[in-house]
């Protein structure tokens, strides 16, 4: 019904009397007012071939520009969270003051090597990393 009644209107619109803004003579206002039928048609056409899939592409452009964004700002969010929650699991093991006591068991000479080394100190950046990396896991 719509198509027909679309139809109808396209036939019967007066585009002779759109033809020209100024009097012309009798032969040049039915070929101006092709011209503008031309020209309203060509406007529909242009609409539907051009402005309507431009406007899905930019739609869909921005919808992922959102998730992506989204995503990234909760990835950030996530590694706060599980960085606060290794360091808590962190601070309950007291992994430094483990490492400190498993050294006090050494002998005097290979602990302060070991202390110069500065040994205990990449083992417990070691530690701290691995429980960091099994914590981030989970989020």
């Amino acid at each position: 019904m719509i198509k027909k009644t679309l139809f109808l209107i396209l036939i019967f619109a007066p585009f002779v009397v759109f033809g020209a803004d100024e009097p012309v003579e009798v032969g040049q206002g039915i070929q101006a007012a092709a011209t503008t039928a031309s020209n309203f048609i060509e406007d529909i056409w242009d609409f539907f071939d051009n402005d309507i899939p431009s406007f899905f592409q930019r739609a869909v452009a921005y919808i992922l520009e959102k998730v992506v964004l989204f995503k990234i700002n909760a990835q950030i969010e996530a590694a706060k969270l599980s960085w606060s929650v290794a360091k808590t699991i962190l601070e309950s093991f007291e992994v430094g003051s483990q490492i400190a006591n498993a050294a006090t068991a050494l002998p005097q000479d290979v602990q302060a090597a070991l202390v110069d080394m500065r040994l205990f100190d990449g083992l417990n950046i070691i530690i701290q990393a691995f429980v960091a990396r099994y914590v981030m896991r989970f989020f």
